[in-house]
């Protein structure tokens, strides 16, 4: 059983989802290791430390954005 802390789910819409699973292919990663990267590049890009956050949010973008 994977363990809380260390993986989320999130919920995209289907277009992106598409996405994701297109661009994951193309690089030949599964879309958990392209979207890690994705996310990783854009929070250096943000200017955010290198280091990772140790806090695990929770509600997230979903309890602010609805469809």
């Amino acid at each position: 059983m994977p363990k809380p802390n260390k993986y989320k789910s999130i919920g995209v819409n289907v277009d992106t989802y598409n996405k994701i699973v297109e661009i994951a292919h193309k690089e030949r990663r599964n879309i958990s290791q392209q979207l890690s990267l994705l996310v990783d590049a854009e929070y250096s890009g943000q200017g955010f430390s290198a280091s990772r956050p140790k806090k695990v949010y929770s509600g997230g973008l979903s309890s602010v954005i609805e469809d």
